[in-house]
Parts: C-alpha cells; sequence; structure tokens
C-alpha cells in the first residue's frame, strides 16, 4: 500500500458510520513456532454501505485514491487490474516528501464477497521489501451494512505487524468517510 497500513482494534463489531474512530476488532497474533509461518493481523470493521459500493472503494483506482493512505498522506496514482493475475500499484506521498510504493498480484476476486492479493511495500519504512498476503472478505449485515475482515499475513516482525495495524485503522477511517458520501458507485 503506501506508508505500511497500520491498524488498531479500537472499535467493537457492529460500529459503523463516518464517525467511527476505531479500526475493527483485532483477533490477536498467534504465537509463531519452528514450523508456522510468521504471525498474520486480523482486523474486522463494518461500514454503513452496501457491499458492492465497499468493495468497488477497494477495486476501482479511482476511489482508492481518495482512502488508500493513512492521514496525513495522499495517493498520486493507483491502478488495479482486479482479476486473478492481475496487478495493482499505490503510490503514497508524505507531507515530507518520502514516496511509499505498494504492489502486488490479485490472486483471488470473487466479486462482492472476496479478495486476495499479495502486498509488497517499498519505502522508507521498509528496507527489505518481502510480500505478505493480504484477504479481504466481505461480508452484508444488512441493507446498508458491510462487515469487511482483513487478514494480512507473514508480516515478520512485531513492529511490522503495529504499523499496518495503525495503518489500517486510519485509511479505514478515511473509507467509511468517503462511504458516508452516499452513492459513490
Amino acid at each position: 500500500m503506501t506508508p505500511r497500513p497500520r491498524p488498531d482494534d479500537d472499535s467493537r463489531p457492529g460500529r459503523s458510520g463516518a464517525g467511527d474512530s476505531g479500526a475493527g476488532d483485532s483477533v490477536p497474533d498467534r504465537p509463531k513456532s519452528a514450523t508456522s509461518p510468521a504471525p498474520a493481523l486480523t482486523v474486522v470493521r463494518t461500514f454503513a454501505a452496501p457491499v458492492a459500493e465497499v468493495f468497488a472503494a477497494w477495486t476501482d483506482p479511482a476511489l482508492l485514491e481518495q482512502w488508500l493512505a493513512p492521514d496525513p498522506c495522499v495517493v498520486l496514482e493507483a491502478s488495479a487490474d482486479a482479476r486473478p493475475g492481475g496487478q495493482y500499484r499505490v503510490v503514497v506521498v508524505t507531507p515530507g516528501g518520502d514516496l511509499h510504493v505498494t504492489t502486488g498480484e490479485y490472486r483471488e476476486v470473487v466479486p462482492d464477497a472476496r479478495l486476495v492479493k499479495t502486498w509488497v511495500y517499498e519505502g522508507p519504512n521498509a528496507p527489505d521489501r518481502y510480500p505478505t498476503l493480504l484477504t479481504v472478505e466481505f461480508r452484508a449485515t444488512g441493507p446498508r451494512a458491510t462487515e469487511i475482515t482483513l487478514r494480512q499475513e507473514q508480516l515478520l516482525t512485531p513492529e511490522d505487524r503495529a504499523g499496518n495495524r495503525e495503518g489500517w485503522r486510519l485509511c479505514f477511517n478515511k473509507l467509511d468517510a468517503l462511504l458516508g458520501l452516499r452513492g459513490i458507485v
């Protein structure tokens, strides 16, 4: 993504709306054993919008540009070919001018239900690039309510997990505000 997404655990399931400042409940990291993969980060958040609008915000480059950068950063460019094997790229700039680039490949795209893609961050916060796997599941919880479950796997360090947790929280606040502008799709 951008400056590594950095989610938080401060809201509760079922909370939504542009005024919600949380990023959803998180599931604690699993301990890493010698044979298990690096721990994952899971964030759950409910948005006050239909599934189709929330899914479009994850796959339409024009919408990605409006939310996929934690404040105070902004997206300079976004491209997305949301199909299995398709590529995406998001370039973000900080107020100080640092560039953060996230690229990857879509592995699974089930409209209005599920996205699975690789997530490779390049920028000052990660001198050693490495791919993570991002899975986002979308579930209608009402006519204008969608719960997403985001799981980011293969985060190698506690600092990466904490940083991504906060980044996702900040991005989801922007997404919440964007979806509050009824009829974005």
